[in-house]
């Protein structure tokens, strides 16, 4: 199974804006440095547009293509677009303005690469019949569609043109992320994880109801939970819980057989993998205390939001390290040639590190804090490091199942 053109690309050019992310996370961490709100934007959105979505346009490269179109062009376009979009954010920092009107320049390219990726993505799948796996990742694909318009909406609320006005704006700024995170970052890491641990095995939507409904379950957690927070409509924001969970439910019960004990003793990209899975319940358990915490909380918002922080910063290094970083690197292991003992240092360090820094974060505590993020941060970039210097396996196993065996 070889690699289509462009996925390589688009890795490299993923780790190598990571390491702006994780530059920032341990100087932060650490406590030996507090990045201005700008650099800190730039550590959020290299983290969210360069790592995460660079690399799951990778996969979804890897994933759909059929071989009929030049990916090159799409992938090229993507890592432009969303580079200039992640220095934009640093721009006000660097140029000492509070904000600029590089966001929503720039933004527009990066939405203008979104949109060519989704429907470079149904191209691929119109008059084929769908397996679980792509329909995932097409729904993921639409979910930040979604994401970049309020994301566009936002930066030209902060470039002082009025899209909407009082508290909607506030509202914008929240439904943002969120449409991010639990919308299109989860469907996306249970299409992948799914892939690749069950390759040709995936079965079509056709035969695979629960499937279909898992994947549903998950982009309508998302779009009811985005929904809430736009229109400021509670019960919209709690029924993304249920479905967040019955939809998690699902899929490990689909995929109990791939993530059994007995299967964690092989290749270490398929531990990496199942690592994701599980961390899986980690992260929906904090959103629905999120949750419960902001519907159930008082009228000082100020006090509410620093309640919740804790819990939202550990969600976020729940996702985006133990569930989205395991399966990047996951795929970034299995296209390359990597002898496994660097594999199961970077899982290893990885793992311990993020397992630790949120531990810190939902305790309060700035030892843990300061004890795991050299450990993590310096683990992601021995990870960089080997993944960008390493040799492009020719062929690659269809599955982790099948390199196991």
């Amino acid at each position: 199974m070889p690699v289509p053109a462009g996925v390589r690309n688009l890795f490299r050019a993923a780790l190598i804006i990571f390491v702006i992310t994780v530059v920032i996370g341990i100087l932060n961490g650490i406590d030996v440095w507090e990045p201005p709100r700008n650099t800190l934007l730039t550590h959020v959105h290299a983290g969210t547009l360069g790592w995460i979505t660079l690399s799951v346009f990778g996969a979804a490269i890897w994933m759909l293509d059929r071989g009929e179109t030049n990916t090159a062009a799409l992938a090229n376009f993507s890592i432009v677009a969303m580079s200039l979009y992640v220095l934009a954010f640093w721009s006000g920092d660097l140029l000492g303005t509070t904000e600029s009107i590089q966001r929503p320049i720039t933004g527009t390219l990066a939405f203008v690469a979104i949109v060519w990726m989704f429907w470079w993505g149904l191209s691929q799948k119109r008059g084929t019949r769908w397996n679980v796996a792509e329909l995932g990742m097409v729904l993921a694909l639409l979910f930040l569609l979604i994401g970049a318009i309020l994301g566009v909406l936002l930066g030209l609320q902060l470039a002082d043109v009025q899209v909407v006005a009082g508290e909607a704006g506030t509202r914008l700024g929240d439904a943002h992320p969120a449409a991010m995170t639990t919308g299109y970052v989860v469907l996306a890491m249970l299409a992948v994880i799914e892939w690749r641990l069950r390759g040709a095995e995936t079965p079509q939507v056709a035969e695979a109801k629960a499937g279909v409904v898992q994947m549903l379950l998950m982009f309508f957690a998302g779009f009811f939970g985005m929904l809430g927070l736009l229109l400021d409509v509670e019960p919209l924001l709690m029924l993304a819980t249920p479905f967040q969970v019955i939809g998690l439910v699902i899929f490990l019960w689909r995929l109990r057989r791939e993530i059994a004990p007995s299967q964690w003793r092989g290749e270490t990209p398929g531990i990496m993998l199942r690592t994701a899975a599980v961390s899986l319940i980690a992260a929906v358990a904090l959103t629905g205390v999120i949750v419960n915490m902001f519907v159930s909380g008082g009228e000082d918002e100020e006090a509410l939001f620093q309640e919740i922080l804790p819990f939202l910063l550990a969600l976020d290094h729940t996702t985006f390290i133990l569930v989205v970083t395991n399966v990047i690197f996951a795929l970034m292991a299995v296209a390359s040639i990597v002898a496994d003992g660097s594999n199961r240092l970077i899982y290893a360090g990885t793992n311990i590190g993020a397992a630790g820094f949120v531990v810190g974060l939902l305790t309060e505590s700035a030892v843990l804090k300061r004890i795991f993020t050299p450990i993590l941060g310096v683990t992601l970039l021995y990870g960089i490091w080997v993944y960008l210097t390493a040799k492009p396996r020719q062929t690659v196993p269809v599955s982790e199942m099948q390199q196991a065996r």
